[in-house]
């Protein structure tokens, strides 16, 4: 008889012990790096009045290593830093608890299932294509957040798994957002800086969308098709089993559902109001705080009319801010990281030892070698708008000095930056969405690393023609 034991398969931390690990390890780096900063100056932007660094003014100060109450206060400090994301993350939660417990997301989901009958695998080209075509204008990725808790059930139901909705609900909106072409806090600052007219360049930058969002697609279907055809390759296997048992029991417990006069004409109302809001968003550029009120004022509004009184509404919404509890604080944590290296005054060092290693970079090579190292800083700086106007200002006069196309740089900037919004968990509205899909962080990696890449070498690809050929200019 074997005594052997069994070999206890790598099990990935809790995303609360990741980020832990990562704030650690920034308040470390604040011992060991150079304390530094660039001069800065306020200038008007397609984004607001936004403080950008002053290229060539980097010099070092003293050495500011973070203490002991720097660590345990960085968190609550990230909590304030990223109070724009956490405010719209509950507000997201209120609004769907307020559909998902007037019926609507049940109705919607029955009808949507009902319409696409055998054709299932469709829906998954047409979600995509959708909150893609809206994020390329409105650039909100965070809105996977609401799109996820209608997903779910939805793809449960068409017998898909959770792995197949998270994937759908944050490829859409963030390669659409990544790869998009009126972004203003990547491509209408970076182009600012950069002083080239606003937004050129999309007619080539759209061809290259739709490349992307091709590419997406046909990952996110393989792998679904995989699925259905045998449930047990599924990467969340095990949650899923568990989230589907929870759907089953809350069916079971509803009976046969006839859905009321009074719920539909609420789902009529979500339909108008939802697009409305988008177009809101889409023409007065708005915040993650007037985003948030449109959500759980459309939130309130369907309740009302689904016939729920004052005092059930109260109920819903908090309800539904329960559920997001933990995605909220998470965005918090991940901004922690930042709040510890700003303290410590290395953010600008590193981006001063980014502008020294791109001088040795072949010209041919400096957009790709910007888009691959802008992808590692997200890391550090997740945000578009945070990333561009740090390093953009210094960037975009080293172009100039190297003879580098300033529209390659822009699109460097703005595809690099954001590509992996969805690989590091420092991105606050990432490691949300998966905690509310019960999605593991290290299964979803196992997912997304091999489309990264390969969306990775796509746009390296266009970087090099758009550097070489001058294609991509007008």
């Amino acid at each position: 008889m074997s005594t052997q034991k069994p070999k206890k398969s790598f099990k990935m931390p809790d995303i609360y012990i990741v980020l832990a690990i990562f704030i650690l390890v920034a308040a470390a780096f604040t011992y060991i790096i150079p304390a530094g900063e660039y001069n800065r100056e306020m200038v008007e932007t397609s984004h607001g009045v936004q403080k950008l660094v002053v290229a060539g003014t980097y010099h070092t100060v003293e050495q500011q290593p973070v203490g002991f109450m720097d660590v345990v206060t960085a968190i609550p400090d990230g909590l304030k830093r990223a109070a724009g994301i956490v405010f719209l993350t509950f507000m997201v939660g209120g609004c769907m608890g307020l559909i998902k417990r007037a019926g609507l997301i049940d109705m919607g989901v029955q009808k949507l299932s009902t319409a696409v009958g055998n054709k299932d695998i469709l829906v998954i080209p047409i979600l995509i294509s959708i909150f893609a075509g809206l994020a390329a204008f409105i650039g909100v990725p965070e809105l996977s957040l609401a799109y996820l808790p209608v997903l779910l059930p939805l793809f449960y139901r068409l017998g898909y798994d959770g792995m197949t909705a998270t994937a759908v609900a944050l490829l859409g909106p963030c390669m659409g957002f990544t790869f998009g072409l009126t972004i203003p806090g990547s491509v209408g600052v970076g182009q600012q800086i950069a002083q080239l007219p606003m937004f050129s360049g999309s007619p080539f930058r759209a061809v290259i969308l739709v490349a992307v969002v091709v590419i997406a697609i046909l990952y996110v279907m393989r792998y679904a098709l995989k699925v259905k055809h045998n449930p047990q390759a599924s990467l969340t296997y095990e949650s899923d089993n568990e989230i589907r048992a929870k759907f089953a029991e809350e069916e079971a417990e509803k009976g046969d559902v006839v859905f009321t006069a009074r719920q539909k004409y609420a789902g009529i109302a979500c339909m108008v109001l939802f697009p409305i809001a988008i177009a809101m968003i889409l023409k007065n550029n708005l915040g993650f705080e007037a985003i948030g009120g449109l959500f759980l004022f459309i939130g309130i509004a369907a309740a009302a009319i689904s016939g729920k009184s004052a005092q059930q509404i109260c109920d819903d919404v908090n309800a539904g801010m329960r559920d997001m509890m933990v995605a909220a604080l998470l965005c918090g944590v991940a901004s922690a990281i930042a709040v510890v290296m700003d303290k410590g005054v290395i953010t600008d060092t590193l981006v001063f030892w980014l502008e020294s290693m791109m001088r040795s970079v072949p010209p041919e090579l400096t957009a790709i070698a910007i888009f691959w190292e802008q992808s590692l800083f997200n890391f550090l700086i997740p945000g578009a708008t945070a990333l561009t106007v740090l390093t953009m200002p210094i960037i975009s006069p080293l172009a100039s000095l190297l003879d580098i196309s300033q529209q390659a740089v822009v699109s460097a900037n703005a595809w690099g930056g954001q590509l992996t919004d969805i690989f590091f968990p420092t991105s606050g509205f990432f490691v949300a969405t998966l905690v509310i899909a019960k999605v593991e962080y290290g299964k979803w990696l196992r997912f997304y690393t091999p489309l990264m890449l390969m969306l990775g070498i796509l746009a390296s690809i266009a970087l090099y023609f758009m550097q070489s050929a001058g294609v991509g200019a007008l």
